[in-house]
């Protein structure tokens, strides 16, 4: 029998995968170990870009999913296509309705930002809130993890802690106000400045993943947070346990990236930096593959492979699209070298990506282009593999390249160089000791 009942809310959770999930999915599967019955309220994922339903198997059977619907401004799946015309013919060019429909997605996707706040999952708070109060009175819920992005899960954590005086963890993946991807618009920025001092001054604790994340909140919230703990991101060894390489080609030195591209962060000074090296006669292109898994360019986008084709690297670069969680790693697996490519924001030496950890739990040397900040010190202080800022292209050329000469050589470093005692040292980012210290919060909260 488990102790005590904790309902993490999180809009994000299996089927859906990607970057956010693991957080809530590894605490999931791993609270129970710590005398806690688990209890997740999230979306009904109607439709969305990276579905990955292979990822609830890592759940244990006494994990209660709760599903609540979302309300939809925009329909997920965008304009719809042209009908047939009566009697079978295809007709000339969309019709009326088509047209119609496209315009006015157009004027919401424009408005969208001036109304739906703080982000654009409040429409999912009614109904979140509704299934929420039911399972507070049925289940006797102990504590609410709320864990954000995005933040309205943690307006209806606010919510449910109120009306049924319970006990609430807020968790920050990322910052709120203080994020590098903010609306620019005044009078709702002053808003969510209201939203988040709100958050800090009701909840019972406040949890973040970077110690930079947990200074800025400090400085700014400092006299409303009760209470402050950095529990790091991190890596899940039953996720490398009997893990296969595989998509491995022999003989190429074959660098992965495995994640969401977009504008701020992109492989195109990277791309730039190999075909400057093919150039100069520094590379052997025959010797080389990029593979790329996940969001390469996305829908309605195609900067990335417009610039594969103008540089006529179409030989080397491989896109995959999205892969199943354990298909991802085993690609990682049979890598050569694991890119990191980080954002090009100001402040993003403040982040620490995710993907980070799984590539310290695969052990393959790394290629982070990233901004000096945690991240790269980790990689540093570990030896994980080159770092390079990601707009300095002679950084770049030369973190690669010293990679390639390394596996030219076949002096490419394994996770046995680490030292005897990288385990240990590790264990700050490992899931199960993470779960073990919201836990151990989470009584700390219980017994005051």
């Amino acid at each position: 029998m488990k102790d005590h009942n904790v309902l993490i809310i999180c809009y994000i959770f299996p089927p859906i995968g990607g970057g956010g999930v693991p957080r809530p999915l590894k605490m999931a599967k791993y609270l129970g170990e710590f005398g806690w019955k688990v209890h997740v309220l999230t979306v009904e994922p109607a439709y969305h870009a990276t579905l990955d339903p292979s990822l609830l198997a890592q759940l244990p059977p006494d994990v209660k999913i709760h599903r609540a619907k979302e309300w939809q401004l925009i329909p997920n799946r965008g304009a719809v296509a042209a009908q047939p015309a009566a009697g079978g013919d295809k007709p000339f060019g969309p019709s009326v309705k088509a047209v119609l429909k496209k315009q006015v997605i157009q004027m919401l996707k424009k408005v969208k930002p001036y109304l739906l706040i703080p982000d654009d999952q409040i429409l999912w708070l009614p109904n979140a809130v509704k299934l929420g109060r039911e399972i507070m009175k049925r289940e006797k819920i102990d504590v609410i993890f709320s864990t954000s992005g995005p933040v309205t899960n943690h307006l209806v954590a606010r919510k449910l802690a109120r009306e049924f005086d319970c006990k609430w963890v807020a968790d920050f993946r990322d910052p709120w106000t203080q994020n590098m991807h903010t609306s620019g618009i005044a009078w709702r920025e002053r808003m969510e400045e209201r939203m988040e001092a709100d958050v800090m001054l009701e909840a019972d604790a406040i949890t973040t993943v970077t110690a930079t994340f947990a200074k800025n909140f400090l400085s700014k919230h400092g006299e409303r947070i009760k209470r402050l703990e950095l529990i790091y991101n991190g890596f899940d060894q039953a996720d490398f346990q009997g893990l296969a390489p595989s998509h491995a080609v022999p003989g190429k030195f074959h660098a992965v990236y495995a994640g969401i591209l977009y504008q701020k962060r992109n492989p195109r000074l990277l791309l730039h930096a190999i075909r400057e090296l093919i150039d100069a006669g520094e590379v052997d292109p025959n010797d080389l593959l990029l593979t790329f898994a996940g969001v390469f360019d996305y829908p309605g986008y195609s900067e990335n492979r417009d610039c594969v084709e103008q540089l006529r690297l179409g030989e080397i670069v491989r896109v995959l699209g999205n892969l199943p969680h354990k298909e991802a790693l085993g690609l990682m697996k049979g890598a050569d070298a694991l890119l990191l490519i980080g954002d090009v924001s100001a402040d993003a030496g403040a982040y620490i990506p995710g993907k980070l950890y799984e590539y310290m739990g695969i052990g393959k040397p790394i290629l982070a282009l990233n901004k000096a900040g945690e991240a790269t010190e980790i990689i540093e202080k570990f030896g994980l593999g080159q770092v390079a800022d990601p707009e300095d292209k002679e950084a770049v050329k030369q973190a690669y390249l010293q990679l390639y000469k390394e596996w030219k050589t076949k002096g490419l470093k394994s996770e046995a160089a680490r030292g005897e005692d990288f385990s240990e040292r590790v264990k700050p980012y490992e899931r199960r000791e993470q779960a073990r210290q919201l836990a151990e919060l989470m009584e700390d909260l219980l017994d005051s």
